[in-house]
């Protein structure tokens, strides 16, 4: 199983000394964004956990940022919804759902003894190694053989997926979404792909397009001291709000 996940990396890699374009250039001719209606309150208690009504994201990967409890998962859990209710193409990986003691349990559930076994035997960060790579079985039948002829978007969530994870697993993951979308781009070259990741670790966060959930909009940090500032300021925003509840 991981296998599927690193012989992605190591296809991405090769396929990148081939190609003058980088892959992460092919959405650069993709202008259009989407705009989604954010309900603030989300929870119904009075609070409101964003700051704006309405945000607009980019085609290509966008990293959700802020401390934990801040509204990432929140926010992705809106977006799912509204792009399942326009029946827009979209896969969403939950490593909270997905991994840990319910990665095993789906894997009994399925009758795959092997990798049941191979998770209980294996750290957190080999965990959600060997459940990304069931996604990444998932995500190639589904682009090859389910996304509709007349698509114009294809989108794909990632929650908490660096959790556990070393650095070097974070780049292997972020390459891999660079392959993902080289090989969607040369299926479905009329189709926008949109990778929406939820993120704590720097290395994540280091040289992508960032979105910060609590003011609804895109930035970017230089430094990990910037970032660390960042996390520490919205950790104070968040505390405010739990406490004036």
């Amino acid at each position: 199983y991981r296998l599927l996940f690193e012989n992605a990396i190591i296809k991405m890699r090769f396929s990148a000394t081939a190609t003058a374009t980088p892959c992460w250039k092919l959405t650069a001719r993709w202008t259009p964004m989407r705009t989604f209606k954010i309900e603030k309150d989300w929870n119904g208690l009075g609070c409101d956990i964003f700051q704006k009504r309405k945000i607009t994201l980019e085609p290509g990967v966008t990293v959700l940022v802020g401390c934990n409890g801040i509204g990432k998962t929140t926010l992705i859990q809106q977006l799912v919804n509204q792009l399942k209710d326009s029946d827009t193409p979209v896969l969403h990986f939950d490593n909270l759902k997905s991994g840990g003691s319910n990665g095993r349990a789906n894997a009994f559930f399925r009758r795959d003894y092997e990798f049941a076994a191979l998770a209980m035997a294996s750290s957190e960060g080999e965990n959600i190694h060997m459940n990304l790579s069931q996604f990444a079985k998932q995500i190639g039948h589904y682009h090859k053989h389910e996304i509709p002829a007349d698509a114009k978007e294809f989108w794909l969530f990632f929650d908490a997926v660096d959790s556990g994870f070393s650095i070097d697993n974070v780049i292997d993951l972020k390459d891999f979404f660079q392959y993902i979308m080289k090989q969607i781009a040369e299926q479905h070259p009329d189709v926008k792909t949109y990778i929406i990741v939820s993120a704590n670790a720097y290395e994540m966060v280091r040289g992508e397009k960032c979105f910060d959930v609590l003011r609804g909009a895109y930035r970017q940090f230089k430094t990990y001291d910037a970032y660390r500032k960042f996390i520490i300021k919205t950790r104070e925003i968040k505390n405010a709000r739990v406490y004036q509840d």
